[in-house]
């Protein structure tokens, strides 16, 4: 009977490329980062209630605006909206604490709901 000879010791100079989690596009871990992904992630987070207004320190909104595209850029700052196709009202305020540096109000219980995707 033969058996077969492994070796227990890690290739050198064997690069395996990293890959994509299973059902994604590509690895979140090493993406640019996307603070306005992030912002409205937060604000659209299941189980709670709408966002009526995001608040900003005015550092991260001049974030949000260098990493938006052209059209969300218009939109933020002739509109105030952050978020397709719906935005939601922005607003800049300084003495918001640096860290996370933005709030998210939401519509209070019982008050007017305005859905994610309604214009």
């Amino acid at each position: 009977m033969s058996e077969a000879v492994t070796s227990t010791r890690p290739v050198v100079d064997r690069r395996v490329p990293p890959q994509p989690s299973p059902g994604t596009a590509r690895s979140q871990h090493w993406a640019r980062p996307d603070a306005a992904r992030d912002v409205l992630a937060l604000a659209w987070a299941p189980g709670l209630a709408p966002p009526r207004q995001i608040r900003v320190r005015p550092e991260l909104h001049d974030r949000l605006l260098a990493e938006l595209d052209p059209a969300a850029r218009v939109a933020l700052t002739d509109h105030g909206l952050l978020g397709e196709p719906a935005g939601v009202p922005v607003v800049i305020d300084p003495a918001l604490p640096g860290c996370p540096g933005f709030e998210v109000q939401r519509v209070r219980p019982g008050g007017p709901v305005r859905l994610r995707g309604a214009a």
